[in-house]
């Protein structure tokens, strides 16, 4: 766990290093915008993989679902910080809600905290039963959220 901490440091490092230099070059509503978006690629990133095993489409790794669910669980976190005002403008997705139903929108974020941790927890003990139960649970939070906060792809 120390070693995985380690490295959550250290890329939180890097990204700060990446932030310095990207800040100089856009107004801190657009880099907000970016920050948000990196977030949520790595939110799908680590749930990829969980999925497709709770799916059979890979073999379950118990020590790699465990990572991934307590990585998702950190990151779960992050992107609500970069939802600044004045960052409704530009290149977003998020609907005016997102400002509007601010109370409702951090409900929606607190739920996929909320279950996110559960998942980690149950990670630990392996019962793909209720991995898969509460997995469904994460996803129900992430599309409720994208339903209501997140206008649709062209």
């Amino acid at each position: 766990m120390l070693k995985r901490m380690s490295q959550v440091v250290l890329s939180v490092a890097l990204l700060a290093g990446y932030v310095s230099v990207a800040q100089a070059e856009m107004s801190r509503e657009d880099f907000a915008i970016k920050v948000r978006k990196s977030g949520f690629t790595m939110l799908t990133w680590y749930m990829g993989p969980m999925g497709r095993m709770l799916k059979g489409d890979m073999p379950f790794d118990k020590a790699q679902f465990q990572r991934n669910a307590e990585t998702l669980a950190f990151l779960s976190k992050l992107p609500k910080d970069a939802f600044i005002p004045g960052s409704d403008k530009g290149e977003t997705k998020a609907k005016p809600d997102v400002w509007s139903k601010a109370d409702k929108f951090k409900e929606a974020n607190d739920a996929m905290e909320s279950e996110t941790a559960k998942l980690a927890e149950l990670s630990k003990g392996g019962n793909l039963d209720a991995l898969n139960e509460q997995f469904g649970k994460v996803r129900k939070t992430c599309k409720a959220c994208h339903e209501e906060f997140k206008t649709k792809s062209d």
